[in-house]
């Protein structure tokens, strides 16, 4: 019994030693482990992808004293930029950062509020300073954007003249049949009255003409959801609704939608930049008057009004403002 143990135990050591030899028959070929990273052409394309972050240095202004930003919802890419490069982090966790307080008209109330430092913004609502007009404010444009207005792509019509479009608003014109499309009813869209692009409406678009009532389902509060309705209005292409150009095209763009052109222009950056566009406005960085000298947001200010300002917004594809 003793030795058929022995020659069992001998059996079983020569067995595995032929396992072990065959598992690393090469040595220079190491098995491969189960959480192997990928391969190396995938880990290129992993490297390529990530943008790598580059630092922005303005004198005077750290993440200890990082001024607190609030400005419009077409802003937020350019206010993540900036988090990104002064605190020298990516862009997707710069973009988690980034906290406005509710779109145009309720950043310009947050900086009288004290609730922000500085201001990236988009046009004031109509009176909205007046109801401050004790505090003096530094409003200098930076950047510039256009009133773009939307249908759906299956819409035949491409653009429109201002005259057709303030028709459309004011109740004149209620059939796309009767400005180049096919017969069926305009159902036309409008933002509410605290926000940039209502704003921009009323300013570049009807400039003292009075819009109609429109019914409560087609006023629409926040700019994806007013793209969102346009795209899916009964399933249709009848609804015509407008936003700015950078949220627009390159925000929250939406393949069911097509921009049009007005007075023959078709709205993009380089007509924004060469003003061809008829539908333009500036945007705005805005301090209070009294921020004092040295200051972060003062500081900041500074730094967007400056060539290297400028360069930032163009690599965020902003239009600088002249």
């Amino acid at each position: 019994m003793k030795y058929i143990l022995i020659i069992c135990l001998a059996l079983l050591l020569v067995l595995s030693g032929c396992g072990f030899m065959q598992k690393n028959s090469n040595p220079g070929t190491p098995e491969k482990p189960d959480d192997d990273p990928l391969p190396a052409e995938s880990q290129d394309e992993q490297v390529e992808q990530e943008e790598p972050v580059k630092a922005l240095i303005i004198p005077g202004i750290n993440a200890d004293n990082l001024p607190r930003i609030d400005g419009s919802t077409a802003n937020i890419p350019l206010i993540a930029k900036l988090y990104s490069g002064l605190l020298e982090i990516s862009s997707e966790e710069a973009e988690t950062m980034v906290s406005t307080s509710g779109g145009t008209g309720a950043a310009w109330h947050n900086l009288f509020w004290d609730g922000a430092d500085i201001l990236i913004v988009y046009e004031a609502p109509d009176g909205l300073l007046d109801e401050y007009d004790d505090i003096e404010l530094e409003i200098d444009p930076i950047g510039r954007d256009g009133l773009v207005f939307l249908v759906n792509k299956a819409n035949p019509v491409e653009g429109l003249t201002i005259k057709q479009l303030q028709d459309i608003y004011t109740g004149k014109v209620t059939d796309w049949k009767d400005i180049g499309g096919t017969t069926g009813e305009i159902s036309a869209f409008q933002r509410n009255q605290e926000s940039g692009s209502q704003t921009l409406f009323l300013k570049l678009l009807m400039g003292g003409i009075t819009p109609m009532n429109p019914p409560t389902e087609l006023i629409v509060g926040g700019m994806e959801g007013l793209i969102e309705a346009v795209a899916a209005y009964d399933g249709s292409g009848g609804a015509i609704g407008y936003s700015v150009f950078y949220y627009a095209d390159l925000m929250y763009a939406n393949p069911d939608l097509k921009l049009l052109s007005v007075d023959g222009v078709a709205p993009s950056y380089d007509s924004i930049f060469t003003e061809e566009y008829p539908l333009i406005n500036d945007f705005y960085v805005v301090i209070k008057a009294d921020s004092p000298r040295g200051s972060p947001e003062r500081l900041l200010r500074d730094w967007l009004l400056s060539e290297e300002g400028a360069a930032l917004m163009k690599s965020a594809r902003y239009v600088p403002a002249r």
